[in-house]
């Protein structure tokens, strides 16, 4: 499957929505593109997984999890080992939980639960959440599609849309019934709609070229739906809950979806522009690093114009550092690993299908 660099631009935006959410009260909207990250992150590895399995007939778990570990794990520790000093000095208030519980939430990749327990207990690791949650998606679902591509020959939609109705109204109704939406927000029970919806849209593509006509203009609806989204939600919001979150992803979806199905057009060519590209490629960094960043620097009092200064130059220049020295050193090494031996799990004589788009 070949890179769509309009993703990684659209990943800019998401990632910049964020880092806004964390320092403006302006951006109150802006953790919606957590929300644009799951839906591409289930697509992309759901893609990915029915391509291996379409062109070779097995996947290869043991493969699989190795990429993920060495593309997610370095520059996780890298982010830990850096910010820990700080976690238990200067912002020791903000850690509500134990110092060495709250590292092992995160390498573990449990942070989301650790955040219900104790309500944003992890302190400057609390960003972490959206990372628990997708590697909770990653353990689970490409043993869940096997079984289920063993047994019937065919990838789940049906299964992955009663699914994120489940979710959808799991949420509604625990808000229904509860005093806070925090717990709603981070628990993985009641927020991977989005990781699932972006799967649904892998499995249904995956012998079909495109699922709507005129997908540009879907897409662009998808945009400007975004952005209003963006606008006018808040966190805190009950409705944030009832509606919005799901419609995000919807609408996150028919982006996704056109910038896959397409290689032209005038939204594929804005958001492949090198600027939003490079942004994007290295937005994992970005949001690992800012976080914590950004609070350890709003601690300092400096007035508004330095303390937005510092946050972007000092989180630009980790990242920057994370990309070269850890990441791109542990991508060579995926790379060199990926060529020994495998560990696979065989489909039935006749599963075949077409290659992903």
């Amino acid at each position: 499957m070949s890179r769509r660099p309009a993703l990684d631009g659209l990943r800019a935006f998401a990632v910049l929505a964020v880092m806004a959410f964390h320092t403006s009260p302006a951006a109150h909207g802006g953790f919606l593109g957590v929300d644009v990250f799951f839906v591409i992150s289930g697509y992309l590895i759901t893609a990915l997984l029915l391509r291996e399995w379409t062109r070779t007939g097995r996947i290869d778990l043991r493969q699989f999890y190795l990429r993920r570990g060495l593309r997610l794990l370095p520059p996780l520790v890298f982010m830990l080992v850096i910010t820990l000093p700080f976690a238990v000095t200067g912002m020791h208030y903000d850690l509500t939980i134990n110092p060495l519980v709250a590292v092992l939430s995160v390498l573990l990749y449990v942070a989301n639960w650790a955040n219900v327990w104790v309500n944003e207990g992890t302190g400057i690791w609390t960003h972490t959440w959206s990372l628990s949650i997708e590697e909770q998606f990653y353990l689970i679902w490409p043993v869940v599609l096997i079984a289920v591509l063993v047994k019937r020959r065919k990838a789940p939609a049906f299964g992955l849309a009663a699914l994120i109705v489940v979710v959808i109204i799991t949420r509604w109704l625990s808000v229904q019934h509860s005093d806070t939406t925090l717990w709603v927000y981070y628990a993985t029970t009641s927020h991977c709609d989005g990781l699932l919806l972006g799967s649904l849209m892998a499995v249904l593509l995956q012998n079909r070229e495109t699922l709507v006509h005129r997908s540009e203009t879907v897409a662009w609806v998808g945009v400007l739906g975004l952005a209003a989204l963006f606008a006018t939600s808040y966190i805190e919001a009950a409705n944030t809950y009832h509606w919005r979150l799901p419609l995000a992803a919807l609408l996150s979806a028919m982006v996704v979806h056109h910038l896959v199905t397409r290689t032209d057009g005038a939204m594929v060519r804005l958001l492949s522009l090198k600027p939003f590209v490079a942004v994007g490629m290295v937005s994992y960094g970005l949001y690992l690093y800012h976080f914590p960043v950004f609070m350890i620097i709003q601690h300092q009092g400096y007035p508004h114009l330095v303390q937005h200064s510092l946050e972007i130059s000092v989180t630009v220049a980790l990242t920057v550092f994370s990309w070269f020295l850890v990441e791109k050193p542990a991508l060579r090494l995926k790379d060199r690993l990926a060529a020994g031996g495998r560990v696979v799990l065989p489909a039935p004589a006749g599963a075949v299908g077409e290659q992903i788009a």
